[in-house]
């Protein structure tokens, strides 16, 4: 965070000292045009003095007829009583350069003060604005934590309950259904539960992608009875978290079979390190499937890892798992 305040205040202050410079460049320029035509007029102005005095000693900057011209800027006139005879008046180099490197100083001072006084105001929006970011993040980290939990122990006293009915009814389907439900309810809210705990331990082992799809199919039993199923699963190892794997599979598995219209395609190609994803949908817009798939994004990203989609006559799903 601290790195990136640095950078958001560095980009400032080059942009502000970019766009200074090219007013500055201006302002140079066009002060040296209006200099110019005023020592002109200083020049011509003791040319007129001279012809009617020519004893006439004008300022130190200024002199009439100079010997020499090399730290002058020498300009010439017609001598009206002969004109085979110019009147040079030089007007020394030194006062063009003081003149405007003194107006130059001042700007880039003031300048100067006055990016100082924009970053910090500008520091101080965004720490406020930043500060109040963070507490509405805080809290609402908070209220997952909370919400979760609690639903946590809600399905850990269904489980409970469940497994003793199975106990006493083991042959009853629809008790069997309703512990598959809880299941599915609790594999649903552990990808969000995973994504606000900070303070997580993260174990990243290699594990062979074709049995956790497997398992991961096995939550959508009832949905494929009338779908038909591709499979063409290779062995595959992918170095990641155990949890954060069976996440990714069931979110993008349970999207993918639920928004599919008659048939699921997977496939595993080993050697590019990729699983393909793909159903015939017709009901999902441009941007993806939902928040499910910006969650399996965010996973993936903290592994290095890519998710990619591409919408044609089917809905197709690229996961990379290399960070090539």
């Amino acid at each position: 965070m601290k790195l990136e305040k640095f950078l958001l205040y560095f980009l400032l202050f080059l942009l502000l000292v970019f766009g200074l410079s090219l007013i500055n460049l201006a302002i140079f320029l066009e002060l040296k045009k209006v200099e110019e035509e005023n020592l002109y007029k200083i020049a011509y102005y003791h040319y007129i003095i001279y012809q009617h005095n020519p004893n006439h000693k004008a300022e130190d900057y200024v002199v009439i007829n100079p010997t020499y011209g090399k730290f002058y800027r020498i300009y010439a006139f017609e001598d009206p009583l002969n004109p085979l005879k110019m009147v040079k008046v030089g007007i020394k180099e030194n006062y063009f350069n003081e003149k405007i490197n003194k107006f130059m100083s001042k700007l880039l001072v003031i300048e100067f003060l006055l990016i100082l006084t924009l970053i910090l105001l500008y520091q101080t929006v965004i720490e406020g604005y930043t500060k109040r970011l963070k507490e509405k993040e805080d809290w609402i980290k908070n209220l997952m934590l909370s919400l979760t939990h609690r639903l946590g122990n809600f399905i850990a006293t269904q489980r409970v309950a469940i497994s003793l009915l199975i106990k006493n009814y083991p042959q009853d389907k629809n008790i069997r259904r309703m512990e598959k439900s809880i299941l599915r309810m609790q594999r649903d809210f552990s990808i969000f539960t995973n994504l606000i705990r900070e303070n997580r331990n993260i174990e990243k082992r290699s594990y062979n992608l074709r049995d956790f799809i497997l398992d991961s199919l096995n939550y959508f039993e009832e949905e494929l009875k009338n779908k038909k199923t591709y499979l063409s699963l290779k062995d595959m190892r992918v170095y990641i978290d155990k949890t954060d794997l069976e996440d990714i599979l069931y979110n993008l598995l349970g999207n993918a079979i639920k928004h599919s219209k008659s048939f699921l395609h997977i496939k595993i190609c080993p050697k590019k390190k990729l699983l393909i994803v793909r159903n015939d949908t017709s009901n999902i817009s441009k941007s993806g499937m939902g928040m499910g798939s910006q969650l399996i994004k965010r996973v993936l990203d903290s592994y290095g890892y890519k998710v990619k989609v591409r919408i044609k006559k089917d809905y197709t799903v690229f996961v990379h798992f290399s960070t090539k």
